[in-house]
């Protein structure tokens, strides 16, 4: 006897619960934000360090 049930079609949409979305958006927001905080540190220590040069 053969199996008339179809399979169910393919859905072209991810099924991903809202809080596991904005943990990856998060995330990926994280990771770019700590690629421009150590240059942005690095440039404000060089002008303090210039700063308390010229002030003594």
């Amino acid at each position: 006897m053969p199996d008339e049930r179809r399979a169910p079609a393919p859905s072209p949409f991810l099924h991903t619960r809202p809080a596991t979305m904005l943990t990856a958006i998060c995330l990926c927001l994280l990771v770019m934000i700590m690629q421009f905080v150590p240059e942005t540190r690095d440039s404000v220590m060089r002008v303090s360090a210039v700063g308390s040069v010229s002030t003594q």
